[in-house]
């Protein structure tokens, strides 16, 4: 399932730092800053609300991958959606159903509150403006 994982994340954040305004790279060049401090203290803060959208993506895949795994038995909550299908037991079906969806949107809102915790205001509010 890590592997996953590592298209979006790797997607999402090459696209967020080549995004990164051109001006913005000069101007921390001009200040004298080197390029590993340019990639460090401009480019990953600004891009940082792609890379997390790349984080919730693969958190969010990881979780309906994990449920979908119970079809061949590999257990997880899948199993009950599962085996309350195979035995024609539609209250643990749906259970199941209700606490996979549960954990998809708990993954969401630590998510989303993980980016309103670690993004800046002024990238936040960059972001929503385009």
């Amino acid at each position: 399932m890590v592997a996953l994982a590592i298209p979006p994340i790797l997607v999402n954040t090459y696209e967020g730092i080549r995004q990164v305004d051109a001006e913005l790279r000069d101007a921390a060049q001009g200040v004298g800053m080197t390029g590993p401090e340019v990639l460090l203290h401009v480019e990953l803060p600004v891009a940082l609300p792609l890379i997390i959208l790349g984080l919730r993506t693969a958190a969010i895949q990881i979780v309906s991958t994990a449920t979908i795994a119970a079809y061949v038995g590999l257990g997880g909550l899948g199993r009950y959606i599962f085996d309350g299908l195979a035995r024609r037991e539609y209250e643990v079906m749906v259970g199941g159903a209700v606490l996979a969806v549960l954990l998809a949107l708990l993954t969401e809102a630590a998510f989303a509150l993980l980016a309103k915790a670690t993004v800046a205001q002024g990238v936040r509010h960059r972001a929503t403006a385009r």
